[in-house]
């Protein structure tokens, strides 16, 4: 071996053991924030929900997977093509819940508190014998409107050890920030402004998505018939910019409120202009809207 070669070895062995108990501290850092979070978590906090029910995840990277939903009300931007626009309006007297798909269902006192809400989750994994159940979906409406509230109640779920999925429209980034330490996935929502009708603000979600990937993220854009290939290629270069590797769902509006789909040629053209910039891209419609499901 040469002295070169006894060089190299040396620095791989260090570098080894070095990049491992980095690696180490850095998730027992994790471990403490996390539960520094929780200890100071204010579960006396009360919000308005909608529902709590498990279904299979029809959109988007969890497509197929079979989640908890807690879907929040209240919504910051009222998509025209909302599937969910009974969630944007005032919140029902009570929180209807679902502990398994089929049945009747119960009710919890709304605003819900973090203590009933954590009941409910409890009853519907009772039920789940199989162990069906992937992970939880906090979803709306817009689930950081209520940014402390999620961050209490993501704490008091963690213990069930159920990947906890936080689903928003990508437009607040201050209240991100006091959410990250409680969840795991981020889905961002970019809205195009052909669609919503009026332009959103490009610096809000670029720096939402930037503290997005200090978890695992993915982004959803819907498009209706309307959009263009140019704003689409200013949403791709946001992306790009931050990470070109997250991973990005184009996903053809289902008609609502007068929105309709782009077509089937638009749609390999969307996707072509997006592999331009971007590594993981798929066009993907609502597929629990195809089985009939919640």
């Amino acid at each position: 071996m040469t002295q070169e070669d006894r060089s190299v070895a040396g620095a791989n062995t260090e570098e080894g053991p070095n990049a491992y108990g980095a690696a180490r501290e850095a998730i027992a850092a994790q471990e403490r924030e996390e539960a520094r979070i929780a200890a100071e978590a204010d579960t006396s906090l009360r919000a308005p929900l909608y529902e709590i029910f498990t279904s299979i995840q029809g959109e988007a990277l969890f497509a197929g997977f079979q989640q908890i939903f807690i879907r929040f009300c209240g919504c910051d931007l009222g998509c025209p093509w909302c599937d969910t626009p009974e969630a944007q309006h005032d919140p029902p007297a009570e929180v209807w819940c679902q502990a398994r798909p089929g049945v009747r269902g119960f009710s919890i006192a709304n605003p819900a508190g973090i203590d009933e809400v954590l009941g409910a989750v409890k009853r519907i994994l009772k039920h789940d014998e199989e162990g069906a159940i992937h992970s939880i979906a906090l979803t709306g409406g817009e689930p950081l409107m209520h940014a402390d509230y999620v961050s209490a109640l993501a704490a008091t779920l963690r213990p069930l050890d159920l990947p906890i999925m936080l689903e928003t429209n990508g437009q607040r980034p201050d209240d991100l920030q006091k959410v990250l330490g409680m969840i795991d996935w981020v889905a961002a929502d970019y809205k195009l402004d052909s669609s919503m009708g009026r332009p959103l603000d490009d610096d809000a979600r670029r720096e939402f998505l930037r503290l997005a990937q200090y978890k695992r993220a993915f982004v959803k854009i819907v498009v209706t018939d309307q959009a263009t290939e140019e704003e689409l290629e200013e949403v791709y270069a946001q992306i790009a910019s931050v990470d070109p590797a997250c991973p990005v769902f184009i996903q053809p509006v289902t008609p609502s409120g007068g929105a309709r789909p782009p077509g089937g040629l638009e749609l390999i053209r969307f996707r072509a202009l997006a592999m331009k910039r971007l590594r993981d891209v798929r066009v993907m419609p609502q597929i629990h809207k195809v089985l009939g499901l919640k």
